[in-house]
């Protein structure tokens, strides 16, 4: 099969970036041709564009492709599903009704991540435009746990990552806690409530073991958790390490003792996510602590902790109380081990991405 996928540039982000061209790995592994269609990285130009009505333009890499030559499109949701969206389905369909259409949609609900004035703009498009995405879609594939949305069926499938061959190094453990936060800094990441966990602990009479909190990224919140740390004088508890090279963060996870995923994805209204980062603190044997429901709450495993799904502050007692469990019945580099072997036989892409691949060979079968 021949198919074309198609991706806004996200160069910025690189977990997202090399999602995707594993992917696309995974459909050449099994024998389909891929044409990438994927945007070059976007300047201010394309930007200021898209949030005027009428003249956005989301792939602005498809425009000279032949529909007529493919079997399928894969397209990741970008932004905003707008008029330029439609007009590439419809563009699609016309030239090749027989083609398959498969649209990504990395978050879902995904409309409270945006405020303000940009929040307004894509409801306004996408109250317009997202009612005619059935006329041309055949099925989302979807890290949520719908089963249709905009009345479209929907693949569930969960995020994965590249699982090193070996086991990940780690560095002597000791009687602290060091927690861990990589992200892009946003509203729905919670970390606030590690911030003010950590309040509360040093503030007690009961901290008797030092806890400290790494942060890795920066976002649109960053200054509001630095405040709250000068707040309430934890310079010496939580660290700002801002942007690191993709290639750099293993020192940080080397010498951290639990990763934090998401704590509030509720503020923007998501209460069930496959989490990318989840998986990466997988592939880096790290206990997770995670505020939303994931695929992993299921399994009843020891070291996943999940916290309440709201805005209280992380009890950081019962965090000491949970870790030293799981260190009474085995060495942090048995526990490493042991977390790196479970999320390498369950979310590797091969397996994850292979409802994807099997949905397409089943519908190319019976169109036979």
């Amino acid at each position: 099969m021949r198919g074309v996928y198609i991706s806004q540039d996200l160069s910025h982000a690189g977990g997202i970036e090399k999602k995707i061209y594993r992917q696309i790995e995974e459909f050449e592994k099994n024998n389909f041709t891929i044409y990438k269609a994927i945007n070059p990285k976007r300047n201010i130009f394309h930007l200021i564009r898209n949030v005027i009505p009428f003249f956005s333009k989301q792939y602005f890499m498809s425009d000279n492709i032949n529909w007529i030559e493919y079997d399928f499109v894969y397209i990741r949701k970008g932004a905003v599903l707008d008029k330029s969206v439609i007009g590439l389905l419809t563009k699609i369909k016309l030239q090749n009704p027989q083609i398959l259409i498969i649209m990504e949609i990395p978050t879902y609900p995904y409309i409270d991540e945006f405020k303000g004035l940009l929040k307004w703009i894509i409801k306004s498009k996408e109250k317009l435009w997202v009612p005619k995405l059935k006329l041309y879609v055949d099925l989302f594939v979807t890290y949520s746990d719908d089963k249709k949305i905009y009345d479209i069926p929907c693949l569930n499938i969960s995020n994965a990552y590249d699982f090193p061959e070996h086991p990940p190094l780690i560095k002597c453990s000791s009687d602290s806690i060091q927690l861990l936060g990589v992200a892009a800094l946003c509203f729905y990441h919670g970390y606030d409530r590690v911030i003010e966990g950590l309040n509360n602990y040093y503030q007690s009479s009961k901290s008797q073991r030092q806890i400290q909190f790494q942060l890795v990224g920066d976002g649109p919140v960053l200054k509001e958790y630095e405040q709250l740390v000068k707040k309430y004088q934890l310079e010496d508890k939580v660290t700002f390490h801002g942007r690191i090279a993709f290639s750099d963060l293993d020192r940080f996870y080397q010498t951290a003792d639990i990763g934090i995923d998401s704590l509030a994805r509720h503020r923007s209204g998501v209460f069930y996510n496959s989490s990318l980062k989840g998986k990466e603190y997988l592939a880096k044997g790290l206990p997770i602590i995670s505020g939303v429901k994931t695929e992993l709450d299921s399994e009843n495993l020891s070291f996943y902790y999940k916290i309440p799904n709201d805005d209280t502050p992380l009890d950081i007692e019962k965090v000491i109380e949970w870790y030293d469990s799981l260190k009474k019945n085995m060495s942090k580099k048995e526990l490493t081990n042991f977390i790196y072997k479970y999320g390498k036989s369950n979310y590797t892409f091969e397996k994850t991405f292979q409802p994807v691949v099997d949905y397409l060979k089943e519908r190319e079968t019976k169109r036979k």
